[in-house]
């Protein structure tokens, strides 16, 4: 398998090297198109595969699977929506620029542009499920299924609990991951706490992090660096815009680009022909700002948030211990939840915090790949029988792959999980209230 990965990436790399010395640097016939779009990432761009990666050890059987879940592909807001929509017209001039010469678009990537159909769904400021995202959580429960079939077969009452906070595109996503389980009857928890999800109810986080302009200080240094600068002016005289494009701009041309792009259908979205590869790469790191001090490490207090679930998750396995437990345990939220979370198990952390004055290339913080649509962490309670001695192990996942930063070998024995979760049992969130 690895051997096989190393060849589809050489290919893939000759490919594209070949096209771009050969002819002009064309997006509808590229090999490799760039599809890392921070959070706004399709989750089977950058997902594994749990029925490849699982972990099983002989002799162990599992026992429990405890998860939060972001929700799966979603349309934009209103905010959003009005601002893509604006930026629809640019089409007009694309066309107007390629007849003057000054557009270096390849032809076929502006009759593209041209015929796309508009998807009326993207503008209309829904915030909720796409059919993109629901097909996303529908084939994450299938997979779970189909390697956990005796834990999750024949699910009862009270063996489960799938609990989405109270938005509709979460909750449609928690329903979908449900019927990849394919099991009748099953429901969601009525009561709508906030466990994944504690930030929203803070007013210390809304006041000094989320709604603080502190936190977005290297997001801004960023957009005034040579590097972003230069990438406007290339998006600009790519395009032939006799006017300069705004920060606005860039950002309605970026979301057209992700929002439209369908990784279940293999379609790669003609509003991406706009970009190089090397501006798609520049946004996602601006993107990357924003979250890394938003819900990241950039922020000592995102910790605590993360602190909260990694709490339930040590008590959910306790009680499955002594056979009390649930056999699954799904939370359902957002893409901060998710980031809080891993900041707190302290997994994917650069060396040095990110700024704005330098894009660092070789960072951890990938909100493409830790933060996308549908990311999910998932934990696995195993029982193991050895010799005529019982002990249980823990394996984490991330988006279906193990990780292998917080175990050995991705194997947490029991002693050594209840020992890392431990210290997160004792948080407390009464620094929320504010005067």
């Amino acid at each position: 398998m690895a051997y096989f990965r190393l060849n589809l990436l050489i290919s893939c790399f000759i490919i594209c090297f070949t096209s771009s010395v050969n002819s002009s640097v064309c997006f509808w016939n590229s090999g490799c198109p760039y599809k890392y779009f921070a959070g706004k990432t399709p989750y089977n761009s950058v997902r594994g595969d749990i029925r490849d990666s699982v972990i099983n050890v002989k002799g162990c059987e599992a026992v429990s699977i405890w998860g939060l879940y972001k929700h799966g592909k979603s349309y934009p807001n209103n905010h959003y929506a009005a601002k893509m929509e604006g930026a629809v017209i640019i089409r007009n001039y694309l066309q107007d620029s390629q007849a003057k010469g000054t557009c270096s678009l390849c032809a076929q990537d502006v009759e593209n542009l041209k015929n796309w159909p508009i998807d009326k769904k993207v503008f209309k400021g829904l915030n909720e499920l796409s059919d993109e995202g629901y097909q996303e959580m529908v084939g994450l429960g299938r997979r779970l299924r189909a390697v956990f079939p005796n834990l999750l077969g024949n699910l009862e009452q009270g063996e489960y609990s799938f609990r989405p906070t109270s938005v509709d595109k979460i909750e449609d996503s928690a329903k979908a991951f449900i019927e990849g389980i394919v099991n009748k009857g099953l429901e969601l928890d009525k009561e709508k706490d906030y466990v994944m999800a504690s930030h929203t109810t803070c007013e210390k986080y809304e006041k000094e992090v989320k709604s603080n302009s502190k936190t977005y200080e290297e997001v801004v240094k960023y957009q005034k660096s040579s590097e972003f600068l230069v990438t406007k002016d290339r998006i600009q005289r790519r395009a032939g815009l006799d006017v300069a494009l705004t920060d606005d701009n860039v950002t309605a041309l970026y979301d057209l680009c992700r929002y439209t792009w369908s990784e279940i259908d293999n379609k790669p979205s003609p509003w991406c022909a706009i970009f190089t590869s090397d501006d798609l790469q520049v946004l996602e790191y601006l993107e990357d700002l924003k979250t890394y001090y938003r819900s990241g490490y950039g922020t000592p207090m995102n910790k605590i948030f993360g602190n909260i679930p990694l709490t339930d998750l040590l008590k959910g396995f306790q009680e499955a211990k002594e056979a009390k437990g649930k056999k699954i345990t799904a939370y359902f939220s957002r893409g901060t939840a998710v980031d809080m979370t891993i900041t707190a198990l302290g997994i994917f952390k650069d060396e040095k915090p990110l700024t704005g004055a330098k894009r660092n290339r070789d960072r951890k913080w990938r909100s493409s790949k830790l933060s996308n649509f549908g990311a999910n962490i998932m934990a696995v309670l195993s029982k193991c029988e050895k010799e005529g001695a019982t002990d249980y192990n823990v394996v984490f996942y991330l988006n279906e792959e193990p990780i292998k930063a917080i175990c050995n070998e991705a194997i947490c024995p029991w002693t050594e999980f209840e020992e890392k979760m431990k210290e997160y049992s004792d948080t407390k969130l009464d620094f929320c209230k504010t005067d």
